[in-house]
């Protein structure tokens, strides 16, 4: 985050999000609405209407769970956070499975299953309301987002998945480390 942010933290002892430009961008204004939405569901409701949860990393690759260099794009002047969130207020999800909800894509269980979803939308094309119980189907699928320890939709083994939290109040309390980007490493492409 922007250093000013952080300063503005400890000042104020916790800060929520406004609506963000991802939940303003009509690629993802649906995938980020859908997270809220889920958020809810699972119990974990915003202190008001119109808030961004806030993202961090539960952990990255193996081997490699501290945040990359690269991570600060788009920041001026960039510190890290390093965050002990209590776990009945942020919902876990698979980072990888999560681009399914970006894309509208269908998380599918099998092949079968991923070939029967291709058929049913090529024939909701031709029904209104047979295409109002795909998009059911479709977020419903969604829902292997949060499933981390199994998934039909093979991201591998729990001890590999990029986990990430969502949370929408973050409280000064919950810092345990300030980092500056002169300690984190790039990562590796090779």
């Amino acid at each position: 985050m922007e250093r000013s942010t952080w300063h503005l933290l400890e000042a104020r002892g916790s800060l929520t999000c406004p609506t963000s430009k991802a939940d303003e961008d009509p690629m993802f204004q649906a995938a980020y609405a859908w997270m809220k939405t889920a958020m809810v569901d699972a119990g974990i409701t915003p202190l008001s209407i119109g808030l961004t949860p806030w993202w961090c990393w539960v952990r990255r690759e193996p081997g490699h769970p501290e945040p990359y260099l690269e991570d600060l794009g788009g920041t001026v002047d960039p510190i890290v956070l390093q965050l002990s969130i209590p776990s009945h207020l942020m919902v876990l999800s698979c980072f990888d499975l999560w681009h399914f909800v970006l894309s509208r894509s269908y998380a599918y269980t099998t092949e079968l299953d991923d070939q029967e979803f291709d058929r049913a939308l090529e024939m909701a094309s031709q029904g209104c309301e047979a295409a109002l119980q795909l998009e059911g189907r479709l977020q419903k699928s969604w829902g292997a987002v949060f499933e981390l320890d199994q998934c039909g939709v093979d991201m591998g083994p729990f001890e590999l998945k990029s986990i990430q939290g969502c949370f929408w109040t973050l409280e000064r309390s919950y810092v345990t480390a300030v980092l500056e980007p002169s300690s984190l490493t790039s990562y590796d492409y090779d």
